[in-house]
Formats: C-alpha cells, sequence, structure tokens
C-alpha cells in the first residue's frame, strides 16, 4: 500500500506528470509524432531517474572523492542567489566548506560572486555575512564581487591576489560536479598548484525500487551536470 501511494505521488508531480502526458499523447497521435512523443517520455523518464544520474555524475566527480590536501589561500566559488538574499544550496554547502578549511587559522578567504541583476544581491557579500556569522574574522576575508560565472572568478581572484601581494597556493571549494571545469579554468590562469576540495557530492552508487522513479531532483541534478560537460568540451575546443 505504501508503494503504491509513493508510486502515485512521484507520477502525479513533474517529471513524473509530463511522462505520463508524453505517453498519452503517443496513444493520440499516429506516425512520426507518437514515436516523437515516446522518445520524450523515455529520455525524460531515463534523465530523472538515479542510476542515469549517477552514470553521467561520476566520471566528473570520481577524482575529488576523499582527497586530502591543503593550501595557503581558499577561494569560494559563488553558486547562486536568491532575490531574497539567501544563497543557493549549492552555494551554501561551498561556504559551509569554506568555514570548515578555514576556521581556527589565518588562511584569507576569497568569496567569489557577483550578481545578476540588480534586484539581486552580491552574492560575495551574503558569502561573507555568513562566514562571519559562523565565527569567521572579517580581516581574514576577501571578497570578489565582479566576477558572473567560472572564468571571471578565475581571472579577478588572480587580480586580487597581484594587488594584493598575496601569495601561495590556493585551496579552490565548489560543488563536486563543478569542480573539473572550474580546476581546469582556474589552471588556465596560472593557478599550477590548485587544492581541490570539493564538496555537494552527487553520487550515490545504491539503489531501491524508489530510485527507478521519476524525480525531479536527478533532473535538476542531470541538467547542472550536462552543462559542465558542455562547458568542459567548449574549453577543450577554444
Amino acid at each position: 500500500m505504501i508503494f503504491l501511494k509513493k508510486l502515485l505521488y512521484y507520477f502525479i508531480i513533474p517529471p513524473g506528470i509530463f511522462i505520463v502526458g508524453f505517453f498519452i499523447g503517443a496513444c493520440l497521435l499516429k506516425g512520426w509524432k507518437r514515436y516523437l512523443m515516446i522518445f520524450f517520455a523515455v529520455m525524460l523518464y531515463l534523465f530523472s531517474i538515479s542510476p542515469v544520474k549517477d552514470m553521467l555524475i561520476y566520471p566528473i566527480e570520481k577524482d575529488y572523492i576523499n582527497l586530502k590536501c591543503d593550501g595557503d589561500i581558499i577561494v569560494v566559488l559563488g553558486g547562486g542567489v536568491y532575490g531574497n538574499g539567501e544563497l543557493s544550496e549549492d552555494a551554501f554547502k561551498r561556504v559551509l566548506k569554506g568555514y570548515e578549511k578555514g576556521r581556527g587559522g589565518d588562511k584569507i578567504i576569497i568569496v567569489s560572486g557577483g550578481r545578476v541583476s540588480e534586484r539581486y544581491p552580491y552574492e560575495a557579500e551574503v558569502m561573507k555575512t555568513v562566514l562571519v556569522g559562523l565565527g569567521i574574522p572579517e580581516k581574514q576575508i576577501i571578497m570578489d564581487k565582479d566576477s558572473k560565472d567560472t572564468v571571471e572568478n578565475a581571472k579577478f581572484t588572480k587580480k586580487i591576489m597581484e594587488e594584493k601581494g598575496i601569495n601561495g597556493d590556493v585551496i579552490l571549494i565548489t560543488s563536486a560536479y563543478h569542480m573539473k571545469r572550474g580546476a581546469l579554468i582556474f589552471k588556465k590562469y596560472g593557478f599550477d598548484n590548485i587544492c581541490a576540495v570539493a564538496t555537494d557530492f552527487r553520487f550515490d552508487g545504491i539503489y531501491s525500487i524508489y530510485d527507478f522513479l521519476p524525480s525531479a531532483s536527478n533532473l535538476n541534478t542531470v541538467s547542472k551536470v550536462l552543462k559542465e560537460y558542455m562547458g568542459i568540451l567548449f574549453y577543450n575546443i577554444k
């Protein structure tokens, strides 16, 4: 009974309801339109289940699992901020990892993130507020409020370190799914000795029957992973 309730739940909210809708469309249509509806239903289903999500994300996360290293300067990359001034889930986890690596010491922490429009706060300011609230001395935190993507994160971090005469190896902190592209870009801008400290790992690897039911969170993760693959491809072509 519980399984049937959960099954109903998974298929009456997105993306399940859309998968059902595509299959209904396939039953009502004929010819190439029917096959197109079936294709959309199958692809949406596959991209929203845990095994496929893991298959896609493992190759870009595996190099950073249990990776232990250290450095002199902590750089925390932004992951988004809401209009109400709250950090996104990704960004908050990155800040917490920055706090973990910087607490009780005197390492400089560079928080990197601008704003997408005037309606939004500067992400670096929000990140700094969280770190100070957790107990990191304000004097240890430097804000990069200009960067709007990973390339600018690296570019402006390099500029800040040169202008302030800061030297040393960088501890780069970002989400595990984003680390491979982030590390590639930072190395391009001259950060040769990067200590990659990843957080927010999405790979699971252990499944139950429920992991084969469509989930919006899996679909969200897959969209982020595909974006990373496109970014890495673009980087290699460029």
